[in-house]
């Protein structure tokens, strides 16, 4: 599953066998969770090695049937990764099968560039080829960045509580 942008970025599944990859994502992660909670709490959320295990639990097919994709572009001559997307299936209460993005994650200096609009719409194919009922992801309320990309694509809120909402779009 390759997709190319008009930036010339390419989009393409993690390297299962790179250390290095695996890290970068895990750390990004981190990141992630630092900009939409707050330093002190995504920092301390988890370890920097359940983060590892996490990223690595999406590519067992053994734990879970999932996909890391990265998005990469040339800098300076060289490939340089600038952004992730984790996804995996589920089942929910009713038994329906749907795929769930874990996780977004564009460097900074290549946002409002589509590089997370491309991780949807490769996401969202990836899901509807597995036969996914629906797609969905869980986020903090206050994640307005996230929550803004998905409803414009047609993702809408279907619970909530204090801290968390889940978006949901039928395929």
């Amino acid at each position: 599953m390759l997709g190319e942008s008009k930036l010339k970025l390419r989009f393409r599944p993690i390297d299962i066998h790179s250390q290095v990859e695996i890290l970068l994502v895990a750390k990004r992660m981190r990141e992630t969770l630092k900009e939409v909670l707050g330093n002190d709490r995504g920092e301390s959320m988890y370890s920097l090695d359940w983060l590892q295990d996490r990223v690595q639990f999406h590519l067992d097919p053994e734990r879970s049937e999932g996909q890391v994709l990265v998005a990469e572009t040339l800098i300076n001559g060289e490939l340089d990764n600038v952004g992730h997307t984790i996804l995996r299936f589920e089942t929910d209460e009713s038994n329906t099968r749907f795929g769930l993005f874990s996780t977004f994650y564009v460097v900074p200096e290549f946002r409002k560039q589509k590089v997370a609009s491309n991780f949807l719409t490769l996401g969202e194919q990836w899901m509807m080829e597995k036969h996914a009922v629906y797609g969905a992801t869980d986020t903090a309320k206050g994640n307005e960045k996230l929550i803004r990309l998905l409803s414009k694509s047609g993702y809408h809120k279907s619970f909530e509580n204090l801290e968390m909402i889940r978006l949901k779009k039928v395929f």
